[in-house]
């Protein structure tokens, strides 16, 4: 799990330094940073899976990327990861950090990268590259692989067997970004297995095509709670095509006619793809789940049941539970989540700034007297970021 996050000149993020738990609500107003710090992470997941290159690329290059109230050409991030990769004594903390410089034409290098992994007391150095020069070791201490020398990639840009840092690569590298899209999600797809949903849900269709043939108890317990609130609704169908493709329909109890999924209505399929999400075998999940407005399109009664699933999802889990950060406009959605799940995001001067109210007394004092709920002190802006 990600407990710490630094980032310096990102986007908005001038100069953030964060605490990360399980579960991370993001409140604030609109162009605060809420989606910056979303877009934090899937900068470092496409750097690891297609390069560095790639990763400024999709975002215009780096003068685009770059703060830019400011005369620095300096990017870094940092990241304090607590090994959750398997059931290991004693555990790992890793840490890892990555400055990047740029030159107005667009040029890029590593200036600095570590990563280092402490057990018990004693600190191990896996990566420690300037300028592309420099040492990537295992824990043993010896040699993993030569970096090459070239400053424009990252260490964790290679996957290289046996070694330690691997791990990292693969952590960031399956971390899944959701943004949900019904008008993408009702269209036939390939009737092809999936490893996970697309983030705007444009492969809707095969990814429950793979639930229902592959994993039956897992999709078993997706039809069973939409069938308990979603009204009418009594199945679930991927029915193939003579075109091998499918595309989800539904059977309602009151009509002899299926429901193909371009007359399914937005709610229903943005419900259905998240409880998708929180049942997803533990094969096909992700360590961490970005998720952008799950409110929407949804009616109140569907939050509050996303949310008590997930609780319940997470506690049959425990430990291999994945880390959630979600970025919302609902007090109806604040207020199902606890004050220890909040981040407060506001920003000042073009630079943004991200606060967790759980760490005021006046506040917990006000929740426990049951005056006002949560989602409306939020709303009120006694939490600030209204």
């Amino acid at each position: 799990m990600i407990k710490r996050l630094r980032v310096r000149n990102f986007l908005s993020l001038k100069d953030v330094d964060l605490e990360l738990g399980a579960k991370n609500l993001l409140v604030g107003p609109n162009m605060s940073g809420k989606s910056n710090l979303i877009d934090c992470f899937r900068f470092l997941t496409t750097m690891v899976i297609s390069g560095l290159n790639k990763a400024f690329l999709d975002r215009g290059g780096f003068q685009e990327v770059l703060w830019k109230g400011g005369d620095e050409s300096r990017i870094s991030f940092a990241l304090t990861v607590e090994d959750s990769f398997a059931e290991k004594h004693p555990k790992k903390i890793y840490d890892y950090e990555i400055s990047i410089v740029g030159s107005p034409t667009g040029l890029i290098a590593v200036e600095r990268e570590r990563l280092t992994v402490k057990i018990n007391k004693t600190v191990k150095t896996l990566i420690d590259l300037k300028n592309g020069q420099g040492e990537v070791k295992k824990e043993d201490g010896t040699v993993a692989f030569a970096p090459g020398g070239d400053p424009t990639r990252s260490a964790l840009e290679f996957d290289v067997p046996g070694w330690e840092g691997g791990l990292i690569r693969a952590f960031v590298a399956t971390w899944r970004f959701y943004r949900l899209i019904p008008g993408l999600m009702k269209q036939a797809n390939a009737a092809m297995n999936q490893n996970f949903l697309n983030e705007p849900g444009d492969n809707f269709s095969s990814w429950f095509m793979t639930l229902l043939t592959q994993y039956p108890d897992e999709f078993r317990r997706i039809r069973q709670v939409a069938t308990d609130v979603l009204p009418g609704l009594k199945e679930i169908l991927t029915p193939p095509t003579q075109f091998a493709t499918t595309y989800v329909t539904t059977q309602e109890k009151d009509l002899k006619g299926a429901i193909n999924i371009w007359r399914m209505s937005d709610g229903e399929l943005c419900f259905l793809a998240l409880l998708s999400l929180i049942f997803a075998p533990e094969r096909l999940g992700a360590p961490l789940y970005c998720i952008e407005e799950p409110e929407n399109h949804l009616h109140p009664k569907l939050v509050e049941t996303l949310v008590e699933v997930l609780s319940q999802r997470r506690s049959e889990l425990g430990s291999n539970a994945a880390q959630i950060i979600v970025t919302t406009h609902s007090p109806y959605l604040v207020d199902k989540l606890g004050l220890d799940d909040l981040v407060v995001v506001e920003k000042s001067r073009g630079a943004s700034k991200f606060t967790r109210p759980g760490s005021k007394q006046h506040l917990r004092e006000l929740l426990a007297r049951e005056e006002l709920g949560l989602g409306e002190l939020w709303y009120s802006g006694a939490l600030g970021g209204s």
